[in-house]
């Protein structure tokens, strides 16, 4: 009797368990999808070798970013809008890293737990978002401007 409880416990537990992984796998296909095909614009509009990072950026708009590097061995970033397809392309000389972002976002802030970093454009001025945790648990949002780390906008308590 405990055997044939534990054979269909296991069985119950195995069925949920692929369920999961399936779920899991089936959600992360759009972003999949996103990245390769953002990665072969990046290829064919700015010479993109080598992609580092890909980021999805949702505001207003919808963008999709690949950082890397170029035949030159320079760092780009390719900003591609997801409705039209129009492109961003800056070179490593015209914008800060993510790394700078965040490390900007952490100066203004002070005591918080960053988050992520995205990159998409306000308009034709392209911008990090940098999404943090407050003190108090809340989360924020940190804008900057990619080409010189400017405050833009912070979003707070939310």
């Amino acid at each position: 009797m405990k055997k044939g409880i534990l054979i269909t416990v296991a069985i119950v537990m195995s069925v949920v368990l692929v369920f999961a992984i399936t779920l899991l796998m089936i959600s992360q296909d759009p972003i999949k999808k996103a990245e390769k095909e953002t990665i072969a614009i990046a290829k064919e509009s700015a010479g993109l070798v080598k992609a580092t990072d890909f980021y999805w950026y949702n505001r207003e708009k919808t963008y999709f970013s690949v950082a890397g590097l170029n035949e030159s061995d320079e760092e780009i970033m390719v900003i591609v809008a997801k409705d039209g397809g129009g492109k961003t392309i800056l070179n490593q000389d015209e914008f800060i890293t993510e790394q700078q972002a965040k490390e900007l976002t952490r100066e203004e802030k002070g005591s918080i737990d960053i988050l992520e970093a995205r990159i998409g454009l306000e308009g034709d001025t392209p911008i990090w978002e940098v999404s943090y945790k407050q003190e108090n648990g809340r989360l924020g949002y940190y804008v900057l401007t990619a080409k010189s780390g400017k405050w833009v906008s912070d979003i707070e308590n939310i």
